[in-house]
């Protein structure tokens, strides 16, 4: 039989067909692209379901949404490819709403032979339980997350109040197998009389009205004992829109039950929680952000009274909007950052006119099944620290220039006076040094004077012998002068690498170099066990000789010089002491002698430039340690001296 005739055939066949019947003529070429096919045929029921009045020279693209997208169109290809007949179903869109299609489709030679049925009214009637169940699910849930893992009860009632289907976490509640429970009564699957009468009541409500029925009930688990359950029952519907059966889902919610009591104390404790907070606080809510709550410092830090709950906070203070701190407020809502800053300067109204204030402010996002549903907001006013701080640093940047100001003046004096004293001990280096040639020419000439008048016997009174004997006197006081001057200058000219020192074997030289002043006067020097420590030999023999020379000089007429030197350690210095039975001096004297040039007595009494003991001091401070005096008059001085350990730094 020719293509044609097939096709005449098929006309005849499908003509009186209930089916929308299209013939499509495959292209050899693209055998899979049912777009390029030919309109071969068309019955009346497709041409009047698609409104089609001629199909001479169309392609499966031209005529209706089933043949150029979708997945009807890929089955439709897999038939023409495979020539594997194919029964599917599949929605389709068109200007009337949706409709649900069973398809048809073979391959008969060159020819595609697709058969639709609309099917569009049984499947609403099969999708009313479906839609009535989520219908359900809208309205019932209000904790999913909690129970998201408890199964629900599944059942199917006749109108004789007969278990028609139980699902297996009902018969596991009821301790039950399916045959021993389907086909029974509520009571025969152990509901109370009550319970029973109740749920007959609710079936005959849904059959006479062909309404949802939702309830809350408790009732013994086989396992689990006494449990809260939440329930709905839904008709369903037969062709003749009469209710059939009664389908029903029932959910333990006694564990949500339990949590919503827990998460309403909870509230209660937050909402308590922030009303005490001595902070001020607020609580926002939804893409508005609502002040649900706000306490009291709150309230008095924006100026407003309670009737803000309820507002968006923008409306409350809507100088904020395009602020930063307002974008900051929408992005911890949007995406769920937390922001701390300390002292963020706001400016909003307290009443009165727009001011800056400044806060200490930290936002949270507030969660609910990790949704952001809503923030808290924490907002401390510190802008009277701030106002203070401020102030201080003003000040401070003020006095500080004056500071630097007076450091450098000091700084520029410190100069001035280092370039003085080096002067000046240059000056008395070269003075010193330069005054004792005069000096010595003058004892020179002075000796050559007294042997001539020795020679010619011309001093009869002896006059001229006292007079050179003054002279000599003088000079020898000069010398001495010159001496100790040059010493003192010497001390602070250059610095020295501190070294070990035995104090004990440079009290033993100084007895040395004594020998004949200590024969001469009976004096003693009593010392035993002194440390070692760091510093200048020369420097620590100076100050040891002039303090044991200063006791033998200041002895007490007829009294053999006593000079006991002891000592005290501690962790990091030692404490010496250098007593003698001398003539002593008052204690209202000490402050002053260790002053340059300082004598308590006149030249004429005891010999001395007073430089002794200022060189003594000189060098205790040179090694970085203190010196101080006591007296008592006729009955001795003490010398109490502190030297550091160890030195850090040069001497």
């Amino acid at each position: 039989m020719s293509a044609a005739d097939n096709l005449n055939l098929f006309r005849t066949l499908y003509d009186a067909s209930p089916n929308a019947v299209a013939i499509l003529k495959i292209d050899a070429e693209h055998p899979s692209d049912v777009k390029t096919f030919n309109i071969q045929y068309l019955n009346p029921r497709f041409r009047d379901e698609y409104s089609i009045a001629d199909y001479p020279d169309l392609t499966a693209s031209d005529i209706v949404p089933m043949f150029a997208r979708g997945t009807a169109l890929d089955q439709i290809a897999d038939v023409a490819l495979t020539g594997i007949p194919s029964r599917f179903v599949d929605s389709l869109q068109t200007a009337g709403g949706a409709r649900w299609l069973r398809y048809e489709v073979s391959r008969q030679d060159d020819f595609l032979i697709v058969s639709t049925y609309d099917i569009s009214d049984v499947r609403k009637v099969e999708t009313v339980l479906e839609n009535a169940m989520a219908e359900a699910e809208k309205q019932r849930r209000l904790y999913e997350s909690i129970t998201s893992n408890t199964p629900d009860l599944v059942y199917v009632f006749d109108l004789n109040y007969r278990f028609t289907y139980a699902n297996k976490a009902l018969l596991e509640m009821w301790g039950k197998t399916a045959a021993e429970a389907i086909g029974k009564g509520l009571r025969e699957n152990g509901y109370e009389e009550w319970h029973a009468e109740m749920h007959e009541r609710e079936i005959d409500e849904v059959a006479a009205t062909k309404k949802n029925v939702r309830g809350t009930v408790s009732f013994p688990h086989a396992e689990l004992g006494e449990r809260v359950y939440d329930y709905i029952l839904v008709p369903v519907l037969n062709e003749a829109g009469e209710v059939e059966v009664v389908a029903g889902t029932t959910r333990d919610i006694t564990e949500l039950k339990e949590s919503a009591e827990k998460i309403r104390q909870s509230e209660s404790r937050l909402k308590m929680t922030i009303d005490q907070t001595p902070a001020p606080t607020l609580v926002l809510m939804g893409d508005r952000l609502v002040i649900e709550q706000i306490n009291k410092p709150m309230l008095e830090m924006i100026g407003h009274g309670e009737e803000v709950i309820g507002l968006p906070l923008i409306e409350v203070l809507p100088e904020l909007k395009g602020s930063y701190i307002w974008e900051q407020v929408v992005k911890v809502y949007d995406d769920g950052i937390t922001f701390d800053h300390p002292e963020v300067c706001v400016s909003h109204t307290r009443g009165g006119e727009i001011e800056d204030f400044y806060y200490n402010l930290s936002y949270r996002p507030l969660r609910d099944a990790g949704e952001i549903v809503g923030m808290i907001q924490v907002a401390v006013d510190v802008t009277a620290h701030v106002l203070a701080r401020k102030k201080l640093e003003e000040s401070e940047n003020r006095y500080r220039k004056l500071s630097e100001t007076l450091e450098l003046q000091v700084e520029q004096r410190t100069q001035e006076l280092q370039r003085s004293n080096d002067d000046l001990q240059q000056f008395a280096h070269v003075a010193s040094h330069d005054l004792k040639e005069p000096v010595r020419k003058i004892k020179m000439f002075v000796s050559r004077l007294e042997e001539k008048i020795g020679r010619h016997r011309s001093d009869a009174d002896g006059s001229l012998s006292q007079f050179i004997e003054k002279i000599n006197g003088a000079t020898d006081r000069m010398y001495t002068m010159i001496e100790g001057v040059l010493g003192y200058s010497t001390v602070s000219s250059n610095s020295r690498a501190p070294e070990r020192v035995d104090l004990d074997d440079i009290v033993n030289n100084i007895e040395v170099d004594l020998e004949v002043a200590l024969q001469n006067t009976s004096g003693k020097i009593i010392h035993d066990g002194l440390p070692t420590i760091e510093g200048a030999p020369v420097l620590l023999y100076q100050l040891f000789y002039n303090l044991i020379n200063n006791s033998l000089k200041f002895a007490r007429p007829g009294v053999p010089p006593r000079i006991s030197i002891t000592s005290r350690m501690s962790e990091e210095a030692v404490d010496v002491e250098v007593t003698d039975n001398g003539i002593g001096f008052e204690n209202s004297q000490s402050s002053y002698i260790f002053e340059t040039f300082r004598r308590l007595h006149s030249k004429d009494q005891y010999d001395g430039t007073g430089l002794g003991l200022a060189l003594c001091k000189k060098i205790v401070e040179r090694h970085r340690g203190t010196i101080s005096a006591t007296g008592r008059p006729g009955d001795g001085a003490t010398f109490s001296i502190r030297l550091p350990l160890k030195q850090h730094e040069a001497i």
